[in-house]
């Protein structure tokens, strides 16, 4: 966790309510702090109506201006209208799809470089669902299902690199995705696990700690004491076995501080007398 993160991140398990309290994507609106908010669709095959869903719920919850960087190829991440209007904005929403479309046609472009250059200047990224999985240096991008704990075909790929040493997984009770992130954890115990259920997103502040919102829970899975992995090259396939892995459940308002990798444990009042 060497690298000092300048900018929030608001990552969401997918799944946000944008019809009652909407209190995940106020969040957002929040974060941006009165300037203008881009949402990012190149993750979607439907980008026109994923643009036109998240512009009325930001417009409806009063964001000053809302943009949509429409990239649908590598070409249109060289637009220098695109780049020019990172500069102007305060936070940067990634929507959901397919999390290597967001590598693959937006890696290392012009566009990419702004957002990063942005982000360690001050802005709030904010992804859900695909958007959330690609935050990571490192991100999964299959599994050969959702209720197993085989670990044959999980896939890995770099991701956009705006946090490190964590591996997210979105939708994350709602699909059984707990063996899959125990997996990952255990092909490189140096990564936490990261599970976020729907409606549920962690607000990551500068100090690398970070806060729960929203209606569901976040598991953290950490390998640090792991004292025994099946896991091989003989053993490549199959349930894995895995002894003395630590799980921690959050729930709304928990916190959580990845350099430290504990909770952050409230003092009561009780603690105070």
């Amino acid at each position: 966790m060497s690298k000092k993160q300048a900018g929030k991140l608001i990552i969401i398990g997918g799944h946000e309510d944008k019809k009652g309290e909407h209190a995940i994507l106020t969040e957002v609106v929040s974060s941006a702090m009165g300037g203008e908010l881009v949402i990012v669709t190149v993750a979607t095959q439907e980008p026109e109506a994923m643009s036109a869903e998240y512009e009325k719920v930001f417009k409806d919850l009063k964001a000053k201006k809302v943009h949509t960087l429409d990239i649908r190829t590598r070409e249109d991440g060289h637009r220098q209208e695109y780049i020019e209007l990172l500069h102007r904005a305060s936070a940067v929403f990634f929507t959901g799809g397919d999390q290597l479309r967001i590598t693959s046609q937006l890696g290392d472009t012009p566009v990419f470089r702004t957002i990063q250059e942005c982000y360690e200047s001050g802005m709030t990224i904010a992804g859900t669902s695909a958007g959330a999985a690609a935050m990571p240096d490192t991100m999964i991008i299959s599994g050969i299902s959702d209720e197993t704990n085989e670990i044959s075909a999980i896939g890995m790929a770099p991701g956009l690199g705006f946090i490190e040493h964590v591996v997210i997984d979105s939708h994350f009770a709602e699909r059984g995705r707990v063996g899959r992130l125990l997996g990952v954890v255990a092909q490189n115990p140096a990564n936490l696990g990261l599970g976020i259920d729907e409606n549920t997103a962690v607000v990551v502040e500068a100090d690398q700690c970070f806060t729960v919102i929203g209606d569901g829970a976040v598991y953290v899975i950490d390998g640090t004491s792991l004292s025994y992995s099946s896991l091989s090259e003989e053993q490549a396939q199959g349930v894995l076995t895995i002894h003395n892995i630590k799980l921690h459940v959050l729930g709304a308002g928990d916190s959580f501080d990845l350099v430290e990798r504990r909770p952050v444990v409230k003092e009561t009042a009780q603690m105070k007398a």
